[in-house]
């Protein structure tokens, strides 16, 4: 799903014209006079990705009522940053060594320039929120006080074969949602939208981040190495239990996916954890989960004024998955129907 799609389906003809300001305000963002710090950051930040929370706060802020103005650019453009700290923070606790084909900081430059060059990038994008105004600054402080409750709720589960669904959901609700929750709010907050406008985003933003975290999570247990550009079966390996996984521990074949789990599975552990997962309805039910929560984010967009970009934000979410799953799982796609 590119710029170009996007702007389609979200009516804002400007969009993809935005998203390449948003490109250049993230590098502007790394301009800094220790190549130790800008080298990693603009190797990480650069190096691609879906641009999708920046598309949000843009599309938000039309939605609302505005336009994409340049206080709107630079609210996206703080999200991106946040998005990218994260990562940056996430690949430490993972000891990823590549994300999307790109080399981690934490495997090339190692933990501690990993951890300065997360830390550099949050406070650049709190710069950046702050320059708008201060009731973006505070959306954006928030959800990054939401990423760590989440992040450290998930920690906290870590090879845990009885966490439950409503501790997952309420960790991604955190870890992930939260995010989404902020892109939108900015956007509405930039185009200075009433408080009605900024709240109905914001519950879209918060509904899509979980069905968003679920279908990712999914494609976990059903894609394959080549498509996800890293190994399949990762969460299993790592004993984050996701949804997939924790329903199939509720089925009939609960018993056989316990006594697999563990720390340090072996490959055919996790093997035979993620055949049960896909012969069992978790895999369905889990994109029927995702499905609800669309349901719940197209809804929260009617109490928004009709326009064309509104109705493309509604359509966004079963737009989205549709399309990972037939990027990355088209033999499960038909599954996905609601």
């Amino acid at each position: 799903m590119n710029a170009a799609s996007l702007a389609r389906l979200l009516e804002v003809d400007e969009l993809a014209e935005a998203l390449g300001a948003v490109e250049q305000a993230l590098a502007r963002s790394l301009e800094v006079d220790v190549e130790a710090i800008s080298g990693p950051a603009r190797r990480v930040v650069l190096g691609g990705g879906k641009r999708l929370r920046p598309a949000l706060t843009l599309a938000s802020a039309v939605a609302a009522g505005g336009a994409v103005s340049a206080s709107a650019v630079t609210g996206a453009t703080a999200v991106e940053l946040v998005q990218a700290g994260s990562l940056v923070h996430d690949d430490i606790m993972d000891e990823a060594s590549e994300r999307r084909g790109v080399p981690t900081i934490n495997a090339v430059e190692g933990p501690s320039s990993a951890i300065l060059v997360g830390d550099f990038l949050l406070a650049r994008a709190g710069q950046l929120a702050a320059s708008v105004s201060a009731p973006v600054a505070a959306a954006l402080a928030t959800a990054i006080a939401d990423l760590c409750r989440g992040q450290s709720m998930e920690s906290g589960t870590l090879y845990d074969a009885h966490r439950t669904v409503d501790a997952y959901e309420r960790s991604i609700e955190g870890k992930t949602a939260a995010l989404f929750r902020a892109a939108c709010e900015i956007g509405a907050l930039a185009a200075g939208g009433s408080p009605a406008a900024v709240a109905a985003l914001s519950r879209f933003g918060v509904a899509f981040g979980m069905a968003f975290q679920i279908i990712d999570d999914v494609l976990d247990v059903v894609s394959t190495a080549e498509a996800l550009g890293k190994p399949v079966g990762n969460d299993v390996r790592e004993g984050v239990y996701s949804l997939p996984v924790l329903l199939a521990l509720e089925g009939s074949g609960g018993g056989a996916i316990r006594a697999r789990l563990g720390r340090s599975p072996s490959a055919s552990d996790i093997d035979a954890v993620l055949s049960v997962v896909r012969s069992s309805s978790a895999v369905v039910d889990a994109l029927a989960r995702a499905g609800e929560w669309n349901r719940i984010a197209t809804d929260a967009l009617a109490a928004l004024p009709a326009t064309a970009t509104r109705d493309g934000l509604a359509s966004l979410p079963d737009a989205y998955l549709a399309w990972v799953l037939g990027e990355k799982a088209p033999g499960v796609a038909v599954s996905a129907g609601r």
